[in-house]
């Protein structure tokens, strides 16, 4: 069974929290084109992006991540349009700065409200900081190695623990639960809840879990890639 955004139930003394608005079509899509999931490359730029990060509150720096090509003239490495994300809607605070596609850096500051919409029904208050392990690395998938990562277009960001205002912390390794039940503690719910939003609403392509594979035991792996993949966990 696959929980909805309110299956949580709001923390005691919690403010009612409204639902995310209506996504804007004109803003990153998880791609659902099937015809186009074997297509290698960087992601497609996007049209007035840093319009669209200036438009949704956040900071950034431009950068730069010339394209690599390897065998047949296949780019392995860089993309077009890419970004030093310096702080989003939510004014969370990240590990280090995530260095992303343009297109990618939207979808941050989209799990930036989703985040803090289910942290806020969990737990009464919001999340200040994200601890991540990484986002551009020039390399292939560790679990499919013919595949290019994501990782190596900036296209993608792996997040182990989110911090609270008051200091407490949910470290995903710790806090996921048994895959085999349901998810009984308050923050096993808030992880469960958020990793089936991120995908069902289309935030990222692709959502991984510890569910998926013990090399994602630590932590969520988001991205944008041109194919899907639902890497929660049915309950």
């Amino acid at each position: 069974m696959v929980l909805g955004a309110g299956a949580l139930g709001a923390a005691p003394g919690a403010p009612p929290v409204p639902a995310v608005p209506a996504r804007d079509a004109s803003l990153p899509l998880a791609d659902d084109d099937p015809n186009n999931d074997f297509v290698v490359g960087p992601p497609d730029t996007m049209e007035n992006c840093e319009e669209e990060l200036t438009r949704r509150g956040v900071r950034f720096t431009h950068a730069s991540l010339p394209l690599r090509r390897g065998r047949g003239g296949v780019p392995v490495c860089g993309a077009s349009q890419a970004v030093v994300y310096r702080g989003g809607p939510e004014k969370i605070r990240y590990s280090s700065a995530p260095l992303l596609s343009c297109g990618m850096a939207v979808a941050l500051s989209r799990f930036e409200t989703v985040l803090n919409a289910e942290a806020r029904r969990a737990f009464g208050e919001p999340v200040v900081r994200v601890e991540h392990l990484g986002t551009y690395n020039c390399r292939k998938m560790a679990r499919y190695p013919a595949w290019v990562s994501e990782h190596s277009y900036a296209n993608a960001i792996d997040i182990s623990s989110f911090t609270l205002k008051s200091g407490r912390t949910v470290a995903i390794e710790r806090s996921f639960g048994r895959f085999e039940r349901e998810p009984k503690s308050t923050e096993a719910r808030f992880l469960d809840v958020l990793s089936h939003r991120l995908y069902d609403e289309n935030v990222f392509s692709v959502v991984i879990t510890p569910a998926f594979d013990a090399l994602h035991k630590n932590h969520f792996h988001l991205d944008l890639a041109r194919y899907r993949v639902d890497g929660t966990l049915a309950r």
